[in-house]
């Protein structure tokens, strides 16, 4: 072997090598980027609740209902008078700190985006014309204002609202069915079941977006009455409605 072979496989060992401490660098920067990224997120979330415990600490204050408050009013030797004076005064104070708390937290509630999703849990039969149809099963709810029982939903706050709904039925069953507000039909669907030998669930689904104002109330109902008269009618689990705000 010549020395200029021996020079060349040397070059290209070292190149190799600088090669895969390059690759390690690389490799190690991007771990470092991560853990930084988390450190980030752990400061913003702990700037977040210092934040909220600052605002917390301004309402108590702003109400002189601390406890350090009430434990020098408890130290205090007073007269029977003074007493039932400084009793009273206590109770007003903690009085109007429950009261801001509470529209504190009203406001925030407030702010939060409505949205729902309802499903049917059973088997419906039996469906009249035009009966509103219960979707029991409420798995998400940020206002509580779906009712699965009664399968009406109450809007919390005026907004421009999205709604969809599905409905499968078993086979050889047809159901028409509509979205409606107050009275007022707002979307229609139908779900056909397949009365052929392969005997297959039918599924429909409709939607609709609508303006609201708070209190008027949303749900689904048979479309008068184009609904079997006997039977298992809507099948559960893949039967829901949902809906949110959009602004």
């Amino acid at each position: 072997m010549s020395k200029l072979q021996v020079h060349r496989r040397i070059t290209l060992i070292l190149l190799f090598g600088v090669g895969l401490h390059a690759v390690s660098l690389v490799d190690e920067t991007n771990v470092l980027r991560e853990e930084l990224r988390d450190i980030r997120d752990s400061v913003k979330d702990l700037v977040h609740r210092i934040d909220e415990l600052e605002k917390v600490n301004k309402i108590l204050q702003k109400c002189d209902c601390r406890g350090d408050h009430i434990g020098k009013t408890k130290n205090l030797h007073q007269s029977n008078n003074t007493k039932r004076e400084s009793d009273s005064h206590r109770l007003h104070s903690v009085k109007e700190c429950k009261t801001v708390i509470s529209n504190q937290i009203k406001r925030r509630s407030v702010s939060v985006k409505v949205a729902f999703r309802a499903y049917v849990t059973g088997p419906i039969s039996n469906l009249g014309d035009n009966q509103i149809i219960p979707f029991s099963s409420v798995p998400f709810d940020t206002h509580s204002a779906f009712h699965g029982d009664s399968g009406v939903f109450t809007a919390p706050k005026s907004g421009l609202y999205a709604f969809f709904c599905t409905i499968l039925v078993y086979y050889e069953q047809r159901l028409e069915f509509e979205i409606v507000r107050d009275g007022n039909i707002l979307a229609y669907g139908g779900s056909y079941g397949n009365q052929a030998e392969h005997k297959d669930y039918g599924s429909g689904t409709t939607s609709t977006i609508v303006q609201l104002n708070a209190g008027e109330k949303v749900y689904v109902r048979v479309h008068g009455n184009i609904h079997p008269s006997s039977g298992q009618i809507i099948f559960q689990g893949f039967s829901y409605f949902m809906g949110f705000i959009l602004d």
